[in-house]
């Protein structure tokens, strides 16, 4: 059955929980149709994942009493968590999964390309939930859109158990066309870093211009395996040029990129699937070599990690890095990499204390500035701080040296 966005709302009810997919499935027909009807899901709960530097809006601020569940803290949201129309969840990727497959939503809203001639429609690019949520669902709606890529390995839901369809043509939200260029502290990181990881290992990194600098410099590695919630063009790159072995179960939740990548993940045999496999800490655990790349807003001396809090304003959670680097702590010859610059503002990113951080010390096992590699593992405390300290910036490693010296 055909339907429009307007249909789709005004068929709502209060007290109905609704899905909505984020991250790369954004569909802005929704925020849109939101803001210029306020009132038509007036006592509606949204529920979606969404993601930070990816989607930019705050549904929760909307007119019209919108109220929101999500996972992930952002700059976005701000003004709707602090008021209370936006309900933080702040759970690791894994436990999202389990929480979401265990639900059935009233409705969901979906995201999907085309059906294809045996009357599949692809997931396309955004495949981290769908597949949790549309088989409980009451009620199943997508957006159908020519311009979402139809994957081959991508998840895809039969044509016959979507109830309503929104057919549309809109280009998908996607990264600005200019990336900022890699300044020199971004190049010694990466640098350092990629000599780190080893060939034949299988690969996972997080968001962000320090975990994509790394991964591009991948480019002479060899028959490296990828199991990454998020895929970018600089795995494109690295694979262009030789160091992904395609011929291997690649996996994704989804992808980040614009249509020339969007065209290249058509023939790169990459599946996309959802954080049930992208975000299971035993079967990334079960993998040799695993290693994975994220980066913190800030480490302390005992390598305890704060991946939420900038001064006094939550940005983000704990997403999926602490499932992935306890699968690290876990595999055989795995790897996890925390890169940051070293300072930030003229203040330092090592920082004496964390009081609440968001991954323990215990689970950090490297952490590369541009000054450097601090191999914490087996480290004891002492050791630890000195470590980290040596590759803090020069003008901070007196003060740091000072906070340390009641350090066992």
């Amino acid at each position: 059955m055909s339907a429009t966005i307007r249909s789709f709302l005004a068929g709502l009810r209060p007290g109905q929980r609704v899905f909505f997919q984020g991250g790369t499935g954004e569909c802005l027909h929704l925020y849109n149709a939101l803001q210029d009807e306020p009132g038509l899901a007036k006592g509606v709960e949204f529920w979606s994942c969404l993601i930070p530097g990816l989607n930019r809006h705050d549904y929760g601020a909307l007119p019209g009493q919108v109220r929101l569940v999500t996972f992930m803290a952002s700059p976005a949201l701000e003004a709707s968590i602090l008021s209370g129309q936006t309900q933080l969840r702040a759970i690791p990727y894994s436990a999202i999964a389990d929480l979401l497959a265990g639900m059935a939503f009233d409705h969901v809203l979906l995201h999907t390309a085309p059906p294809d001639a045996q009357g599949r429609c692809s997931f396309g690019v955004a495949c981290d939930t769908p597949a949790l949520v549309w088989p409980r669902a009451r009620r199943r709606t997508a957006f159908i859109n020519t311009a979402m890529p139809s994957i081959p390995g991508a998840d895809w839901l039969p044509r016959d158990q979507i109830d309503s369809a929104i057919e549309i043509s809109e280009p998908l939200i996607a990264p600005s066309a200019s990336r900022p260029a890699s300044g020199g502290a971004l190049s010694g990181i990466a640098r350092a870093a990629a000599e780190l990881v080893p060939d034949g290992c299988t690969l996972q990194s997080g968001i962000g211009e320090a975990p994509g600098a790394i991964v591009s410099a991948l480019r002479f590695h060899r028959h490296i395996s990828v199991c990454s919630g998020i895929i970018t063009p600089d795995y494109q790159s690295i694979a262009e040029a030789g160091a992904i072995n395609l011929s291997a179960r690649n996996t994704a939740g989804i992808a980040w990129g614009d249509g020339a990548f969007h065209d290249w993940l058509r023939t790169s045999g990459f599946e996309l699937t959802s954080i049930a496999r992208t975000h299971n800490r035993a079967f990334l655990a079960s993998l040799p070599r695993f290693v994975s790349i994220g980066s913190a807003i800030e480490v302390d001396l005992a390598g305890n990690l704060n991946l939420e809090w900038r001064l006094s304003r939550r940005i983000s959670s704990v997403g999926g890095a602490m499932d992935y680097m306890a699968a690290a702590a876990a595999s055989p010859e795995g790897l996890s990499i925390i890169a940051l610059p070293a300072t930030s503002g003229g203040s330092s990113r090592i920082v004496p204390h964390i009081a609440s951080p968001t991954i323990p010390g215990a689970l950090a096992d490297v952490i590369v500035t541009e000054n450097g590699v601090a191999r914490l593992k087996g480290l004891s405390q002492r050791q630890r701080a000195e470590a980290l300290i040596a590759i803090a910036g020069g003008e901070h490693q007196g003060f740091l040296s000072r906070a340390a010296e009641t350090i066992p």
